[in-house]
């Protein structure tokens, strides 16, 4: 059916919702999503021609639109787990700083492809607490193929929503990368982990974020 990442899924939920949600006030987490979303698409559907010529721009747009809404510090921990705490500040500072600008390159590479789909939240699936928010979606495939659900997960980050994962068919875009990076550090070390987000090798990313059914 497509990609299952984490990257491609808030691409497609920032580039094009279909929204029909209720006004309420432990609706924030579903009203921060729909206006991300409307800013978002403003902006490419006015920059349209320069983002099919510069791909650049259309990374400083994602990266300057998206990544505050997502909790970077909080998946960085998450998903380096026992290894976090073994790091020293410095290397921390460096995994968080050198994975978002790796996902965030492989994500924006892939916005563009993908304009043809559709996005539903799911209000009535969708709950919301004080400490955690899951924002029920579904993506809309068409040509008669089953829609993907796709469940945002959210928490409050000094008095923000922010998205620290996100689960794809039940497949959690944390434990994913956790698995794979943890396997990594096995292999070579953390330092070369980081060393290699650093060089902005996205094949760390992308096999994960691309994964065929």
């Amino acid at each position: 059916m497509g990609l299952r990442s984490f990257a491609l899924f808030i691409s497609l939920l920032f580039f094009t919702l279909i929204f029909s949600l209720p006004s309420k006030a432990d609706d924030a987490p579903l009203r921060l999503v729909e206006e991300s979303a409307d800013q978002l698409f403003a902006a490419l559907d006015e920059n349209a021609a320069r983002i099919r010529t510069d791909p650049a721009f259309l990374y400083d747009l994602v990266n300057e639109m998206l990544t505050p809404l997502l909790d970077f510090d909080g998946v960085s921990r998450l998903i380096l787990a026992q290894h976090w705490r073994s790091a020293t500040p410095e290397q921390r500072t460096r995994f968080t700083v050198a994975f978002r600008n790796t996902l965030v390159r492989a994500y924006a590479l892939q916005l563009a492809e993908h304009a043809d789909k559709r996005v539903r939240v799911i209000a009535q699936r969708s709950q919301t607490t004080d400490r955690l928010a899951l924002v029920a979606t579904e993506i809309i495939v068409g040509q008669g193929r089953p829609n993907i659900p796709v469940t945002y997960k959210l928490r409050p980050v000094q008095g923000q929503w922010k998205v620290f994962d996100v689960e794809v068919e039940g497949l959690s875009f944390i434990t994913n990368f956790r698995t794979n990076f943890g396997a990594e550090i096995d292999r070579h070390g953390l330092e070369a982990l980081i060393a290699r987000l650093e060089r902005g090798d996205e094949s760390l990313v992308e096999k994960i974020i691309e994964q065929p059914s």
